[in-house]
């Protein structure tokens, strides 16, 4: 079969597409999936260029996001079943090779079927923005409805599932962005948006908790941007960052606030070997389908490209300024 890979990190072009072996079962408890699109995220562009999370093979395959249809069952899957269209966010990171290939394994806890009425581009594009999403807003801190949430990039993937999120469970949700067609992405979402670019953002921002500080800041960027959400979240607010904290970070004035501070990172469960954690994020994937298939949600799904080209795919998210998600096509 096929499938990219890349022997060592580097610039996107270490990617290659190759003939590999086809994957086997290696426990009963897994099912082998015949691929049909594979999303792109950022934090592939980031295993490519600094190596696997976890040491992998010498030839690794990068991507966590698929939907494809299921072609064998190991003696211990109870609910899968060969012929099922399926989506899951799974491999990619190391451990076990990702989803840019022609076929892949994954444990049946991580697998859920796609509505009829999501195509196989929407379902791929989903799973990890929509996780990383759910689990700072709902698991890490404590959404609420009337909330005030502060969602940092809020036209990249994770702030527009952010944003979605919090709009649907009541709360008032202000996005910020640093490009006039970023803030257009934010309002078609029904999101307030301040947009950084503008002289008068900061103040935007202030007068939006009329001074209080947000009950929710969700920062995407790390860095700086951590630094000024430890001024932006109200007393006893919340802080969830995607990023580890730097390591100057002044907490004073933050211990004034008495935040909690959370970071959130989705891939622990796959990272673990966590079952049980893995079948509770499939949960949430499924209900992210659900929502896609009614209308309730949106996924931008920006560009389709061929397996072929992961490489281009790479180096668009590394470009930036891109509306939606890329999505790799398999088979082309």
């Amino acid at each position: 079969m096929r499938a990219v890979v890349f022997d060592e990190p580097g610039a996107a072009d270490v990617l290659r597409l190759d003939e590999v072996a086809e994957p086997a079962l290696t426990a009963p408890d897994q099912v082998r999936i015949r691929m049909l699109a594979a999303g792109v995220n950022p934090v592939d562009t980031k295993v490519r260029a600094g190596g696997m999370i976890v040491p992998g093979a010498p030839r690794n395959t990068p991507g966590c996001d698929g939907v494809g249809v299921i072609e064998e069952c190991g003696s211990a899957v109870h609910h899968a079943r060969p012929g099922q269209r399926v989506a899951f966010c799974f491999g990619g990171v190391g451990a076990d090779p990702g989803t840019y290939a022609e076929q892949v394994v994954v444990p049946e806890a991580a697998v859920v079927p796609v509505p009829a009425a999501v195509s196989d581009m929407q379902a791929a594009a989903l799973p990890l923005t929509w996780l990383t999403a759910w689990e700072a807003l709902f698991e890490r801190a404590d959404l609420q409805r009337g909330q005030t949430v502060l969602v940092h990039a809020a036209a990249g993937g994770v702030g527009q599932m952010a944003v979605q999120i919090a709009r649907a469970a009541g709360g008032r949700v202000l996005g910020l962005v640093r490009r006039d067609e970023a803030a257009a992405i934010v309002t078609d979402l029904r999101g307030d948006v301040a947009n950084l670019g503008k002289p008068d953002a900061e103040e935007a921002i202030r007068q939006y908790t009329d001074g209080r500080g947000f009950d929710i800041v969700l920062d995407t960027v790390g860095g700086e941007v951590f630094r000024e959400g430890l001024g932006q979240v109200t007393y006893g607010g919340d802080l969830v960052t995607l990023l580890a904290p730097p390591a100057d970070v002044d907490w004073n004035p933050a211990r004034l606030r008495n935040p909690s501070i959370s970071l959130e990172l989705m891939l622990t469960p796959m990272l673990e070997n966590d079952r049980r954690r893995l079948k509770h994020q499939g949960t949430l994937v499924a209900e992210g389908l659900a929502r896609l298939a009614s209308g309730r949600l949106q996924v931008n799904v920006e560009d389709t490209l061929p397996l072929a080209e992961a490489v281009e795919a790479h180096r668009r998210i590394e470009a930036g300024g891109r509306r939606g998600k890329l999505v790799l096509r398999i088979p082309e």
